[in-house]
């Protein structure tokens, strides 16, 4: 069962390889513009989930969450220096809730209620990209979010215990990656129609 396991997390990686390959040579040939705030939230999310998971055993499902933390920070470092640097205040709001999402943790030496507050937030982290996406869709990258969203189906599939810690994240990732895709698609065709 753990070879599988294994193989899940590999599959899950190769997954997000792919699709952030496609997204960074996106931004670097200035195809979409990322929204940097959402790439920095997310890659503190990640690593608080990420740490998370492997204090509550992941085992081969943490991979792909460590993995994505380290690819969100570049994405974000990109976005940051290359695009907008206006931010909003529910920007700043949204890192500084992450942050106080550690408390729980410290206070009761488990994740789990910091994981819950991380989905919650890193869900309406999503707000600045539905946003964009609304207005913009055509400077987003439906595909990454696609393959972002099967990439968390494998991670769920390896992970070495169910625990709230452990699956919530990559299920919420399921959804709100796909949900993007969603309104990319809807979108797109509206402005096709109107044109």
């Amino acid at each position: 069962m753990e070879s599988f396991k294994s193989f899940f997390g590999y599959i899950a990686i190769c997954f997000g390889t792919i699709a952030y390959v496609i997204y960074i040579s996106k931004i670097l040939r200035n195809k979409i513009k990322p929204h940097a705030f959402s790439w920095l939230l997310w890659t503190l999310t990640t690593a608080i989930v990420y740490s998370a998971q492997l204090m509550k055993g992941g085992g081969a499902g943490s991979w792909s969450t460590g993995y994505t933390c380290i690819i969100c920070f570049g994405i974000g470092i990109i976005s940051l220096f290359k695009y907008d640097k206006a931010y909003t205040l529910s920007d700043i709001l949204f890192i500084s809730i992450a942050l106080l999402a550690l408390i729980p943790w410290f206070l009761t030496k488990d994740p789990t209620v910091s994981v819950v507050i991380i989905a919650s937030i890193d869900a309406i982290g999503y707000g600045p990209t539905y946003r964009k996406s609304y207005y913009y869709p055509n400077e987003e990258n439906a595909s990454s979010f696609g393959l972002n969203s099967i990439k968390h189906c494998f991670s769920f599939m390896a992970l070495g215990h169910y625990m709230t810690a452990t699956w919530l994240y990559p299920v919420s990732q399921i959804f709100m990656n796909g949900s993007v895709v969603i309104l990319l698609w809807i979108r797109r065709r509206k402005l096709v129609k109107s044109v």
